[in-house]
C-alpha cells in the first residue's frame, strides 16, 4: 500500500516541476568574477591585444593572414622575381610566403605577391618515323611566375634580404632580383677632391712624356742599325750619309722655246 502511494506522487511531482520550468525559467546563474591569474593571463593573450600592421614590424603569425607594411614614401628601391614549374607550384607558393614575411621581419615595405602571366612552352615531335609519321606527340611545360615589389628600403637592409633568400633558396623555385640605388646631386664630388684631381692629371702628363720618350727613343735605335746595315752592304742609307755612293745623275729639265706662225700661203 505504500509502495502505491509512492509511485502516485512521484509523477505529479514531476510534472508539477516540469510545467515550472517551462512556464517561468530562472535565469542562470552569474559568472563567477575573475581572479587575479585569470585576468593576467587574458592580458597577456596576443589574441586580444590590438595589433597594428602598418605601426608593428613585427612578423605576421603562421595562422593569420599576411599583412605587409605600408610604405611612407612611395620610393621603388627593389623587385624580386619568382617562377617555378607546374611540379613545384606548392613549392612558389611557399616560398613566396617566406619572402614576404621575412621582408615585413626586416621592415621592408613591400605590395602583395603579384601573379604574372603563366608563359606555356610546347613542342610537338612524331612518335615515329615514316609510315606513322602521322602520329605526334606533344610536350609542353607552364611556367608560373610571381613578383613582390619593396618600397622606402635602405640599401643595405635590401640586399641583406636578398642574401637571406639566396641563402634559404627552395629547389625548384628560380629567383631574379632588381634593386635600384639612389645618390643625392653632386654625391660624386665627395668622392675625389680637387687636389686629388690635381695629382692625377699631372702623373696623366709625367707618364704621357715618359711614353713619348720612350718610343723616340727605339725609332732612334732602330733608324743607326739601318744605317749600319745599308753601309756594311754598300747601299744608300736612308738617312744619306757621306760615305754612300754617288747617286745617279737628275736629268735637266728641258725648255720649251716659243716658235714664231708660219705665214699663210695664198
Amino acid at each position: 500500500m505504500l509502495a502505491r502511494t509512492a509511485r502516485a506522487v512521484l509523477p505529479s511531482w514531476g510534472r508539477s516541476l516540469a510545467t515550472t520550468a517551462t512556464s517561468s525559467p530562472t535565469p542562470p546563474p552569474p559568472p563567477p568574477p575573475p581572479t587575479a591569474s585569470t585576468s593576467s593571463s587574458t592580458a597577456s593573450t596576443p589574441a586580444t591585444t590590438p595589433r597594428s600592421s602598418a605601426s608593428s614590424t613585427a612578423p605576421t603569425p603562421v595562422w593569420e593572414h599576411h599583412v605587409p607594411l605600408e610604405p611612407t614614401h612611395g620610393y621603388h628601391v627593389a623587385t624580386l622575381h619568382l617562377r617555378a614549374y607546374d611540379d613545384s607550384l606548392a613549392d612558389l607558393s611557399f616560398f613566396t610566403n617566406f619572402a614576404l614575411r621575412s621582408a615585413r621581419a626586416l621592415g621592408l615595405p613591400t605590395t602583395g605577391a603579384a601573379a604574372l602571366p603563366t608563359s606555356t612552352w610546347l613542342r610537338t615531335v612524331p612518335r615515329s618515323p615514316f609510315v606513322h609519321k602521322k602520329s605526334q606527340q606533344n610536350f609542353w611545360r607552364r611556367t608560373h611566375k610571381r613578383a613582390i615589389k619593396v618600397f622606402d628600403g635602405d640599401e643595405q637592409v635590401v640586399q641583406a634580404w636578398l642574401a637571406y633568400l639566396r641563402k634559404e633558396a627552395f629547389p625548384g623555385v628560380g629567383m631574379k632580383a632588381q634593386y635600384f640605388t639612389y645618390r643625392e646631386v653632386g654625391w660624386g664630388n665627395s668622392l675625389v677632391s680637387d687636389k686629388e684631381v690635381d695629382e692625377l692629371a699631372l702623373r696623366g702628363d709625367q707618364a704621357a712624356s715618359a711614353q713619348v720618350h720612350a718610343l723616340a727613343q727605339e725609332l732612334q735605335g732602330e733608324l743607326e742599325a739601318e744605317a749600319d746595315r745599308a753601309q756594311a752592304a754598300g747601299e744608300p742609307s736612308p738617312s744619306g750619309g757621306a760615305g754612300d755612293a754617288p747617286a745617279a745623275p737628275v736629268p735637266k729639265k728641258q725648255e720649251l722655246k716659243e716658235v714664231a706662225p708660219e705665214p699663210e700661203q695664198q
